[in-house]
């Protein structure tokens, strides 16, 4: 007999010591095929899905004998041509607006924001000690008010949300004259969840969570580079109505600078409601407050309204959102947006989703097209 097959066998058969920690793997692949309109061209993409891109994870527990629970979690990211980023317009196109492309105008693609490789990411890498007293978190993972303005119950969570920038933040407003702005979706909104000055919604941080009382739970963080902030949450049902809702307060750590339109703190939050007849109702609100501003320098707001229906398999949703001020320019700039979205809930992780969503900027001195987007949407959970 080969040795090597026995020496195989051998390792095979002999037991293994059980894991110190229970772990659990999950993720999902979640792809979608988008067309759009920015006033001058018509492109499609098929993209990672940036409500929620492919990813994969594991989590674990392991209660410990002086009653403390140990806890680790580990998520990674795995997406390609985003389409919160990466969506590629043509560069100039038709400029003239006479139907066709002549000599002196270009059909060629610019470069997608951040390429379009589907490249490893770390999202979550930390871990956690719990007990009756609350959970205390360490590592790099999401922060108090990561999420806090995206609470929903309303469905067609797949494709339909507050931060509408994940579908479409990467493409270009054009201007009147047919070029393109250089200002994207992604700059002009914000939900004012999270820290947005480190990484996103996720950095280095200690966190601590209280117990669960009476449907209501308070978070803390403090994170790398001196930032904190805070949230309290609930959750429960009244009769008929399940409500969750959220606000949360961030202190940047400016290191006591003197510079102007420097952000000094952020408060947001949501609340959703839904009867058990399927029919919900989600409302979001978020701003910041500026110190030092200069001159014709507003504190940027953001408002989210958002009603839909479920019934079996299916949901339905209808949305408006508006988003001024974000960028820090003298000249008033409000983005408003529509969307209208659908899901089917096979079952078993699967889900099939539809959207249309249109982007409008409007800014003092300065005339864009209006962008309109169409996706179809799966996600296959595991």
């Amino acid at each position: 007999m080969n040795l090597r097959f026995m020496f195989a066998c051998t390792f095979l058969a002999t037991p293994v010591a059980a894991q110190a920690v229970d772990v659990t793997l999950y993720g999902h692949a979640n792809k979608a095929v988008v067309v759009y309109d920015d006033g001058r061209d018509t492109e499609t993409a098929f993209a990672d899905n940036g409500r929620y891109s492919t990813r994969f994870g594991f989590t674990g527990e392991q209660k410990l004998e002086n009653g403390l629970t140990a806890s680790v979690l580990i998520e990674q990211e795995l997406a390609s041509n985003g389409t919160d980023a990466t969506l590629a317009q043509t560069t100039g196109g038709d400029t003239n607006n006479n139907g066709i492309i002549d000599a002196s105008e270009t059909a060629t693609q610019s470069t997608p924001v951040g390429g379009t490789g589907a490249n490893l990411t770390e999202r979550h890498s930390r871990v956690g000690l719990s007990g009756n007293w609350g959970s205390v978190f360490l590592g790099l993972t999401s922060t108090a008010t990561d999420g806090i303005t995206e609470i929903d119950l309303a469905g067609t969570d797949d494709v339909l949300a507050s931060n509408i920038e994940d579908i479409g933040g990467g493409l270009q407003f054009r201007l009147s004259n047919g070029t393109r702005s250089g200002v994207t979706v992604a700059q002009m909104v914000d939900t004012f969840d999270g820290l947005r000055g480190a990484d996103a919604d996720r950095t280095e941080n200690i966190q601590y969570h209280s117990p669960i009382f009476h449907g209501f739970q308070a978070k803390v963080a403090a994170a790398q580079g001196g930032d904190m902030d805070g949230a309290v949450l609930y959750n429960g049902k009244f009769d008929a109505f399940q409500v969750a809702a959220g606000v949360g307060y961030v202190a940047f750590n400016r290191n006591n600078t003197t510079a102007s339109n420097e952000i000094e703190s952020q408060v947001s939050g949501s609340v959703s409601v839904k009867h058990d007849s399927g029919l919900g109702l989600t409302a979001a609100y978020g701003a910041q407050e500026i110190d030092r501003a200069a001159a014709g320098i507003d504190d940027p707001e953001f408002y989210y309204v958002k009603a839909g229906y479920s019934w079996d398999a299916f949901e339905v949703a209808v949305d408006f959102s508006e988003s001024s001020d974000v960028t820090q320019v003298a000249a008033d700039t409000e983005t408003t947006s529509y969307g209208v979205g659908g899901q089917y809930n096979m079952g078993n992780g699967v889900s099939l989703g539809a959207l249309y969503r249109q982007f409008d900027m409007d800014r003092t001195g300065v005339r864009t097209d209006e962008i309109n987007l169409y996706a179809l949407n799966m996600r296959v959970k595991f």
